[in-house]
């Protein structure tokens, strides 16, 4: 799972965890219960910040307009979170039954976690390719008005999509790259890349200046910067 598809994928997971929070805290009756409840709304509050507006900013992921619609969603799964906290806050001071509530413990540690291991199980993977990888394509493609910018991490063993430093046609790349690689000063004016199969070649004065074979095929793409070792 690519990082941008992570942070995807919580935008649609929050509002069935808000809605699931919010029933759970109307249906509630065990005191020691609550306490997960609220702790849940105001952790999923600070998760959606963290991932719809800051983690896409930090690590340069090139997202659309559809971002749009996850924060339409996110902003009505944290009312809804709100609610809940308001409802249990009321709710707490009534109520007497005690015991362990080790059901809503299990939930509440699972769901918590849960984004947090597919954030860094994702981030860490797009890492470890750019590390090991030898040569990064970043592409885009215009459809429109819209310009949507992707990337690719080569070596001789894969060619595999990142996400991680591609927005702005890849102009932060360089500060999620080892020292390792460097800038190929590409123009498309007077420079050309050819992908065929399995063969990549960068041509530059009309002259080779780097070649390489890889396992997975790659399509052709509008080749905005490239990063070699």
């Amino acid at each position: 799972m690519l990082v941008r598809g992570v942070i995807y994928d919580f935008g649609l997971l929050i509002f069935p965890i808000s809605v699931f929070n919010l029933i759970y805290s109307i249906k509630n009756k065990n005191k020691e219960a609550s306490k997960y409840i609220k702790g849940l709304a105001i952790i999923f509050i600070a998760y959606s910040i963290i991932a719809l507006l800051v983690i896409p900013d930090i690590l340069y992921l090139d997202v659309g307009l559809e971002i749009l619609i996850y924060h339409v969603i996110s902003a009505i799964s944290d009312i809804l979170f709100i609610i809940s906290i308001i409802i249990t806050n009321k709710k707490s001071k009534e109520l007497t039954t005690t015991g362990k509530a080790v059901i809503y413990k299990f939930i509440f540690t699972f769901l918590v976690l849960f984004p947090i291991i597919s954030f860094c199980l994702s981030y860490f993977r797009e890492k470890h390719y750019i590390n090991n990888s030898s040569l990064i394509l970043i592409c885009s493609e215009s459809s429109g008005f819209d310009k949507s910018t992707y990337a690719y991490a080569i070596s001789e063993n894969y060619s595999e999509a990142i996400t991680i430093g591609v927005d702005l046609s890849g102009y932060k790349m360089e500060d999620y790259l080892p020292n390792s690689f460097h800038k190929l000063d590409y123009g498309r004016r007077t420079d050309d890349i050819k992908i065929t199969n399995n063969n990549i070649t960068i041509f530059k004065d009309d002259k080779v200046v780097y070649k390489i074979n890889t396992i997975n095929k790659i399509s052709s793409c509008d080749v905005e910067r490239i990063f070699y070792k």
